[in-house]
């Protein structure tokens, strides 16, 4: 009998007779290497790891190679059940460990247990969610399973494609080249699942069409083609990234320059293919390669909570070790829990696959009988359940210091927005409005947020604030509900403006700025309580490009004790940096903490006074205050303390991009200059957005969003809109641009040719 491969498994019998078939060692090879650059590049995030050995395009190239020998073998449909079933049911155990830790997470930080979308965690045809608190850690990789669920789906539609392969990479690539640079010239603008989806099925849809198209070629190019298209590849990207701007310098923002370097490696391996299958087929290579690919599953489901619980106990141990000496260990006790993993749970893949259960798939080694897997189980089950509760503890205590220094296992943030976002022109026409309005309709803005709060789901109740001009409305959802009507809270009630206030802060920053008592761009002085570092400016503190972590992350922290502004400040500078100062960026509380005991220092007022006497006064926002209440484990003051009405909220928003009372025109500029992160001093952009030929930053609207809500000011229409959601959390934030796009809609005056 011959045998195929699976994707991600050892050889499989088929079940009818057939020309024996050799196994290539180089597939396992390939499939090792991609698996253990993976692991790299989620234990270190170092950007320049992105570029080498494109991981998961490799993974798909294999997939179609190794699906379309298959599929010459058998229906499509029975391949397609078959190779599912390898696949989900070593993913529905790594499921039950994930909720398991949900429920754990829960339970200790006395959130309710609500799973999220629990049928993706049977058939994720949708990428399954995981807790909050995990921030994607083990559940953000699991795009892999869903997109290999969709290549079995679309398989018959992979084979015609594999007739064309130049075809289809023309067109793959002209896709990808219109995803990301169309919004450059006018086209509409994909973002969010929608993008995600078109770029993966262009991007990995085009290595697993290659693949099948390399295992079904009876001629395959030459050694001179090939180098001539890997270097014409790898040139072509090298050109592209003079103009793309990829976060943090990782290949993995842009699916375009990922499938360009991603066709020049793999044509490069194609030239060097001999002596590689020669590398590998030695008896131990070949045997431990094969032992890799029979737990390829396990290794790549497992390996992100082996890297939180690595990165979380190196922390604890050794907290005082920097990001990169802590690297060789963070990588060895990654893989040792890997390993543990594997040993654990590993022999459900053979349970799925119909082979004879095994510990460890050695080159020999005794299978053992079906009669003892409850002992298998049982025996397993023991590291899951206590890595669980160990994720648990690390989860519910926030993530690591240097855990927070790197982005989550597959991170797609980058990827769901638009690449050219930072050089794009206003290709998009976004909406104007001729003048500020005289009057707000308040009749049909109740009609549309009654309307809108019924028919979102997740958002139970709302305050909202709209402001043209002197124009302000101020109401609440007329529905019932704990805001409207259970807390007794009437329009124009004072509300958190959370991290709203680092809006003001920035004003304040600009304001002392254009004095002369502050230089943005060098170092913030001595302060009392936080001594200087020589290194950290007051503009990469209002960039968030400090490198400072989160307060609550930092050694020490504990949540029963009440802090000062400096204590908390100190807490956060004690800790490793998360990058060099101006690099990159990373929401710090901590840095505009340091900014309001900077202002105090350089003007001898306290933030409080500062908020009433130049903004709160001048501007005849009433409701506006500092909240200087103590509160055990957190302090507003700077980062978080003001309070006000949703309409003045709104009225400040519009204050801050467009009234010379607040700032002049110039510090309005450099308020809401995108480079060279892509956010503002203290604010951020709602896109559309971008930069100009001429190098100004546009974007339809400034602000921000928090957990309960947001304010955006919309300087081409003249309105802000400010809006304080219940329940809090990451639905707010998500819905809050939604009713805000619903309100400017009805309001007068519009003109919106982009529509």
């Amino acid at each position: 009998m011959s045998h195929v491969h699976d994707p991600v498994r050892g050889p499989v019998a088929p079940s009818t007779p057939s020309a024996p078939r050799a196994r290539d060692p180089l597939y396992d090879g390939l499939r090792a290497a991609a698996l253990s650059r993976v692991l790299l590049w989620h234990a270190l995030a170092w950007p320049w790891l992105s570029w080498v050995f494109p991981a998961m395009p490799v993974m798909f190239f294999l997939a179609g190679s190794l699906l379309a020998a298959s599929l010459g073998r058998g229906t499509w449909w029975r391949t397609a059940l078959r190779r599912a079933r390898r696949l989900l049911v070593p993913f529905w155990v790594f499921g039950a460990a994930v909720l398991t830790t949900t429920a754990l997470t829960a339970h200790r930080s006395g959130d309710p247990l609500a799973p999220e979308h629990p049928l993706r965690w049977l058939v994720p045809l949708l990428p399954p969610v995981g807790h909050e608190a995990q921030q994607g850690w083990l559940t953000s990789h699991l795009w892999y399973v869903t997109d290999y669920l969709w290549l079995l789906v679309l398989a018959p539609l992979l084979l015609r494609c594999a007739r064309r392969p130049g075809l289809c990479a023309a067109v793959a690539l002209g896709g990808l080249a219109v995803l990301e640079v169309g919004p450059r010239a006018g086209l509409p603008t994909l973002s969010g699942g929608a993008r995600t989806g078109v770029g993966d099925l262009l991007c990995y849809g085009l290595f697993a069409v290659l693949g099948a198209s390399w295992a079904r070629a009876r001629r395959r190019p030459g050694r001179a083609p090939l180098l001539a298209a890997g270097a014409l590849a790898l040139v072509s990207a090298a050109a592209l990234t003079l103009v793309v701007p990829l976060e943090r310098g990782s290949l993995n923002s842009s699916w375009l320059l990922l499938a360009l370097v991603a066709l020049g490696w793999l044509c490069l391996l194609a030239v060097v293919q001999d002596p590689l299958r020669r590398l590998v087929a030695g008896p131990r290579a070949a045997a431990l390669l094969r032992g890799v690919t029979a737990r390829a599953v396990t290794i790549y489901l497992w390996h992100p909570a082996a890297i939180v619980l690595a990165r979380t106990g190196v922390d604890e141990f050794l907290p005082g070790l920097r990001q990169r000496s802590s690297a060789p260990l963070v990588v060895l006790a990654s893989l040792l829990l890997t390993l543990l993993a594997v040993v654990a749970v590993g022999w459900v893949e053979d349970l799925a696959g119909g082979r004879p259960v095994r510990w460890w798939p050695a080159r020999r080694v005794v299978a053992a009988p079906r009669r003892r897997l409850p002992l298998l189980a049982v025996t397993g089950a023991v590291p899951v359940v206590a890595g669980c509760a160990a994720l648990s503890v690390a989860f519910t205590g926030g993530p690591s210091p240097s855990l927070l220094a790197i982005p989550g296992p597959s991170d797609r943030s980058a990827l769901a927005r638009s690449a050219f976002a930072r050089i794009a022109e206003p290709g998009v026409v976004l909406p104007t409005r001729a003048q500020p309005l005289d009057e707000l309709p308040a009749d049909v803005l109740q009609a549309v947020l009654d309307d809108w709060v019924a028919r979102t789901d997740g958002v139970d109740a709302a305050a909202v604030g709209v402001a043209s001009g002197a124009a302000v409305w101020d109401a609440v959802w007329e529905g019932t509900s704990s805001l409207a009507v259970g807390t007794g809270l009437a329009a124009g009630t004072p509300v958190p403006a959370a991290s709203l206030t680092k809006g003001v802060t920035s004003a304040l920053v600009l304001q002392e700025a254009r004095r002369g008592t502050i230089d943005l761009d060098a170092p913030v002085p001595d302060l009392d309580g936080v001594p200087a570092d020589g290194r950290t400016t007051p503009r990469d503190l209002l960039r968030h490009a400090g490198g400072l972590v989160q307060y609550a992350d930092a050694p020490g922290y504990d949540p029963a004790t009440t802090y000062t502004p400096a204590e908390l400040v100190g807490l956060a500078r004690a800790a490793p940096p998360l990058f060099e100062p101006g690099t990159a960026v990373h929401y710090s509380n901590s840095g505009f903490l340091w900014l309001g005991l900077l202002l105090e220092h350089v003007t001898g007022t306290g933030y409080a006074d500062l908020v009433a006497q130049r903004i709160a006064a001048p501007l005849g926002l009433t409701t506006v205050v500092v909240d200087e209440t103590p509160v055990p484990g957190w302090v507003g003051y700077s980062s978080g303390g003001v309070v006000a009405s949703p309409g003045d909220l709104a009225r400040w928003q519009g204050y801050l991009l467009e009234s010379d009372l607040v700032l002049d025109p110039a510090a309005r500029a450099e308020l809401t200059d995108l480079a060279p992160l892509g956010n503002g001093l203290g604010i951020w952009p709602s896109c559309p957005c971008g930069t100009d030929a001429a190098g100004v930053a546009w974007a339809k609207g400034w602000g921000q969003v928090v957990n309960a809500g947001g304010a955006y000011a919309y300087p081409a229409e003249h309105v802000a809109v400010a809006a304080y959601l219940q329940p809090e959390g990451p639905r707010a934030t998500e819905t809050m641009p939604d009713l805000a796009e619903a309100l400017l809609a009805v309001l007068p005056g519009r003109v919106d040719d982009g529509a």
